[in-house]
C-alpha cells in the first residue's frame, strides 16, 4: 500500500531538563524532505477538509482529565521502535 508521505522521527534527551523540572524528558524530532513536507501539507489539508464534512471524523478534545467534547478532527498514526527510539509516520495515500 502506498504512503501519502513518509517522515522519520526520533527522540532526543532534553538537555534543559535539569534546569526546568517541568520540561519534558525527551524531545521529538521529525525529519521531512522538501518533497515529503509538501505531500504532508496536502495530506493534512485533505484530512482537515474531510473531517469538516457532514459525517466527518471527530476526536475528543479534553478540557480536564475526565471532561471532553467531540470536535472535528482526525488521528495520524506512526510506527515506533523502542530499541533505537525512532520511527516513521507514513499514512496511507
Amino acid at each position: 500500500m502506498d504512503s501519502a508521505f513518509t517522515a522519520r522521527f526520533y527522540f532526543k534527551p532534553n538537555k534543559l531538563r535539569n534546569d526546568n523540572p517541568k520540561a519534558p524528558d525527551k524531545n521529538l524530532i521529525t525529519l521531512f524532505t522538501v518533497d515529503d513536507a509538501r505531500k504532508a501539507a496536502r495530506w493534512l489539508n485533505n484530512q482537515a477538509d474531510a473531517a469538516e464534512m457532514p459525517g466527518g471524523s471527530t476526536i475528543r478534545q479534553y478540557t480536564s482529565k475526565t471532561d471532553y467534547k467531540e470536535v472535528a478532527g482526525f488521528p495520524m498514526y506512526g510506527s515506533y521502535w523502542s530499541n533505537n527510539e525512532s520511527g516513521t509516520i507514513a499514512p496511507r495515500a
